[in-house]
């Protein structure tokens, strides 16, 4: 009996164990895609930005990501507008203030049923299997173990954002 109890509280610390991996490198993950999309903020250009703008936003519809980017991207700024990172729901027709809308595998559904006439002037980014053929403007994607993106400058161009060449030299473009 002592036995059977020890095998299961092994196996128990194991799958808890391999679970907050997982969580952890979700987390990484997430991290380092909020490090991206910074990036692509301070090297993108909105032709239509209102210059009243008092912060520049980052939406998601996913609460883990938003949690990761608040950490990662607290105090940071683009165009000397502090960076606010708000969890949004994609039923909502209020998306007028949104720079950047970041969709996770999780949220990919709820995105494919936005009409996407609410997303003017905001840049796009994925992280699925064919998100540029479905809509966005940027795709992460796993490359040798590393983050890798690919971008469509012709959709950025519709939607009346431009990226630096330096940010296009180092991800694939994607010619539609």
């Amino acid at each position: 009996m002592l036995t059977i109890k020890r095998i299961l509280f092994g196996s128990l610390i194991t799958l808890l164990l391999s679970i907050s991996q997982g969580a952890i490198a979700v987390e990484k993950e997430y991290a380092l895609k909020a490090g991206f999309l910074f990036n692509f903020a301070r090297y993108g250009e909105w032709n239509n930005q209102a210059n009243t703008a008092s912060s520049f936003t980052l939406y998601s519809p996913d609460n883990s990501f938003i949690s990761v980017s608040r950490s990662i991207l607290k105090g940071r700024k683009v165009n000397n507008l502090p960076i606010e990172n708000v969890e949004v729901s994609l039923t909502e027709t209020n998306l007028a203030q949104c720079n950047i809308l970041f969709i996770t595998t999780d949220t990919l559904e709820s995105w494919q049923q936005l009409n996407n006439k609410y997303l003017a002037d905001v840049m796009i980014v994925g992280e699925t299997d064919n998100f540029i053929e479905q809509g966005g403007h940027i795709r992460f994607f796993l490359s040798g173990g590393k983050i890798r993106f690919e971008v469509s400058p012709d959709k950025l161009k519709l939607s009346g954002i431009t990226m630096s060449s330096k940010v296009l030299r180092l991800g694939r473009v994607v010619n539609n």
